[in-house]
């Protein structure tokens, strides 16, 4: 059975977003929120602790939790 996947498991900040269990995380070009870099961590892996989150529900919440951090914090990301 899969684990769910929730808001709290995740770190959000301007150098990107991170799902704390699984190690996945994105990581934003400068200057451009909206494309960069993808690192799979243990994504897709049953863990060590049994967990075994969904890759499309990570991605998913990931998306959203970005889009939602990027929406509200814009001056994060212009260039000097």
């Amino acid at each position: 059975m899969a684990t769910p996947v929730t808001r709290d498991q995740f770190v959000v900040a301007p150098e990107g977003i991170t799902h704390i269990p699984t190690g996945a995380a994105f990581s934003p070009h400068p200057g451009s929120p909206l494309s960069g870099n993808l690192h799979l961590g243990q994504l897709g892996n049953r863990l060590p602790n049994g967990d075994d989150h969904r890759p499309d529900e990570v991605r998913a919440m990931m998306q959203q939790l970005w889009a939602e951090y990027v929406e509200t914090n814009p001056t994060a990301f212009e260039r000097s």
